[in-house]
């Protein structure tokens, strides 16, 4: 939390540091799903792990992943044909809500590789109530039920890319 809290009080004079920081979770969009899972797993206590399992799947993609909370067990809701990381991001969020939230790192718009951070729900509320929730949000997007990060397109990331410079 303190690297966090060391970017938002200087957003451009922290950049390069943040960057190189163990704040951040890196995401490849090649990446397979249940290592995403592991590399948010390395970075919450024992008793907070996400615990799944890959399953065989006759569908294309070959697997399925589920997720077993409070002893009930439920896959990943991916499409047909294929596993994609904004699924198994928005799958990660859900079972470590409310406890914690995953955010994305604006920073990484745009890349192949992107940039995610995770801290208990207090303490993003409290960075929120020190730099104010909009400014915590500029700089690190809640991943919610809706979040598209992997799958948008150049124009999308262009448009976005221009609306953040004007804000």
């Amino acid at each position: 939390m303190d690297e966090i809290r060391k970017f938002l009080s200087a957003p451009d004079k922290n950049e390069d540091e943040f960057w190189e920081s163990d704040a951040l979770i890196w995401v490849d969009w090649g990446d397979e799903d249940e290592s995403v899972i592991e590399y948010f797993n390395d970075e919450l206590p024992e008793k907070d792990k996400i615990r799944f399992e890959c399953v065989d799947s006759d569908k294309e993609r070959g697997v399925d992943i589920v997720l077993e909370k409070d002893g009930v067990k439920l896959p990943i809701p991916y499409e047909d044909d294929c596993t994609d990381r904004d699924t198994t991001l928005k799958s990660i969020q859900e079972y470590l809500s409310p406890d914690y939230q995953i955010r994305w790192y604006m920073g990484s718009l745009g890349g192949d590789t992107l940039a995610f951070c995770i801290l208990t729900a207090s303490q993003w509320n409290e960075l929120e109530r020190e730099f104010g929730a909009e400014k915590a949000a500029y700089y690190f997007a809640p991943v919610r039920e809706d979040s598209r990060m992997f799958d948008l397109g150049a124009d999308e990331v262009c448009d976005w890319l221009e609306q953040r410079e004007k804000a």
